[in-house]
């Protein structure tokens, strides 16, 4: 894949990115309401109902999501060094952007919980209880923030080492499929990713759930590492996540373990 980049024009680029990054969030996007559909009688997190008009807001803010990362992602590639893939550069390039991003995301997701970060956060927290559209849903602001925490590490990285393009395609495809089918108002994990060991690199829907339904804790992206590690973490979410398999989903917003 290093070697079509290299041919193809700024546009051609462009488009490569608009066809691979807009494949990935409506893949997800399908999976995510599908899921929706099949697990929501015996996995749903909250019986309760959507905001008025929920739907629509967010479809405006993924759009915009995707209109302004396209450009960027494809500034990432025409600018990041990158080699031919092996197996070594796969591996480095993928973790590379996972861990910096775990890190990232959750200094950025408590800075907009304080102070007057939240203004720019308020946007995506309209929705108490989530739809698969939230993920991406949110203000110009944080998507920018975003974004840093997304072409950064690439960038970074490249400055080191060529990087591999297909190393951190299958990073954003991590990414996107988890971050919209992670807000689906569905369990689509089972119990192994509330047992410890197992919590700390990956953490079951139900999890990131609370943190809407309470705003506050929960501020990793996928994982519970940093949550636990700097005592952000909810103590009752193993409980209610058990409770949500078992076919009882939370009825308040409020309700605790």
């Amino acid at each position: 894949m290093s070697e079509l980049i290299d041919a193809l024009s700024a546009p051609g680029v462009l488009a490569f990115v608009a066809l691979v990054f807009g494949g990935l969030v409506a893949a997800s996007l399908a999976a995510g309401f599908a899921a929706e559909r099949w697990l929501g009688a015996r996995r749903r997190i909250f019986a309760v109902p959507l905001r008025e008009g929920q739907l629509f807001r967010e479809t405006v803010g993924t759009a915009r999501f995707v209109a302004l990362a396209i450009p960027v992602f494809a500034g990432v590639l025409l600018v990041a060094d990158h080699a031919p893939t092996d197996a070594a550069r796969f591996a480095i390039t993928f973790f590379a952007c996972w861990a910096s991003f775990e890190v990232y995301y959750w200094a950025l997701h408590w800075a907009m919980h304080t102070g007057r970060g939240y203004r720019w956060h308020r946007y995506h927290h309209v929705p108490r209880v989530t739809t698969p559209m939230t993920g991406y849903s949110m203000s110009t602001v944080e998507a920018f923030g975003w974004l840093v925490g997304l072409a950064g590490p690439p960038l970074l990285l490249s400055l080191a080492m060529p990087i591999s393009i297909e190393g951190w395609i299958a990073y954003l495809a991590y990414h996107v499929s988890g971050n919209i089918v992670g807000h689906a108002n569905a369990e689509v994990l089972g119990a192994v990713v509330a047992r410890r060991p197992t919590s700390w690199i990956a953490h079951p829907i139900t999890y990131h759930a609370l943190h809407h339904a309470r705003v506050n804790n929960h501020y990793g992206f996928g994982s519970t590492f940093m949550d636990r590690s700097l005592g952000t973490e909810w103590g009752d979410w193993p409980e209610l996540h058990a409770r949500v398999l078992a076919g009882a989903p939370m009825t308040r917003l409020s309700e605790r373990g």
